[in-house]
């Protein structure tokens, strides 16, 4: 996703063994955790191709098609972070943020095209990248896994993680014909975890 070219590439192979497309889904793995001091310029700059601008050529790349073909459906992934940040995660809190702004500006300007353009943000869903982050966190805290999961469970209403198929459903909803009037939106699949308004 960081090379443009790959991303062009992806686009006419996709118009050429499936046809039209009426759906994208942006959706990279995270940046490293860490805190500021923690980063120098090469690293905000790989953290910034990954999260934002890989978006935004993809995005580039789809337009066009979508617009031939009468609208079309644009859905970026980010994570809870785009409500409260989350410690030890300053790259991303700061480019999901930039996410949630190309969205919303893409929903007014598109909205024309019948193309909508949605964020859809999880919580903690029981994925690599969580794996990968409560292990960072243990190793951190000097505790188990299995601790930091407890402490995490604790904090979601729901009491677990989420699932894949959990975020897939609304991925799904908001990438279908049926979704006709929902734009513009950032919406949480998190369990109810993030307790901001």
């Amino acid at each position: 996703m960081t090379n443009p070219d790959d991303i062009k590439k992806l686009v006419q192979v996709t118009l050429e063994k499936y046809g039209p497309i009426f759906a994208l889904v942006n959706n990279t793995g995270g940046p490293p955790a860490g805190t500021f001091d923690s980063f120098d310029d090469a690293a905000w700059q790989s953290a910034y191709e990954l999260t934002l601008l890989s978006y935004i050529r993809a995005i580039r790349e789809a337009i066009p098609h979508m617009r031939a073909n009468g609208g079309g459906r644009i859905l970026n992934s980010t994570s809870s972070s785009i409500k409260t940040v989350l410690d030890n995660l300053i790259l991303s809190n700061t480019f999901r943020m930039g996410v949630v702004g190309l969205a919303k500006t893409l929903s007014q300007e598109l909205g024309k095209d019948n193309i909508l353009v949605n964020v859809i943000a999880p919580g903690r869903i029981g994925t690599a990248r969580i794996d990968y982050l409560d292990n960072v966190r243990a190793e951190k805290a000097g505790k188990t896994v299995e601790e930091i999961q407890k402490t995490a469970f604790a904090g979601i209403p729901l009491g677990r993680y989420g699932t894949p198929e959990e975020y897939a459903k609304l991925a799904v909803f908001l990438c279908a014909p049926s979704n006709t009037f929902i734009t513009g939106q950032a919406i949480l699949v998190d369990g109810g975890m993030v307790k901001a308004v």
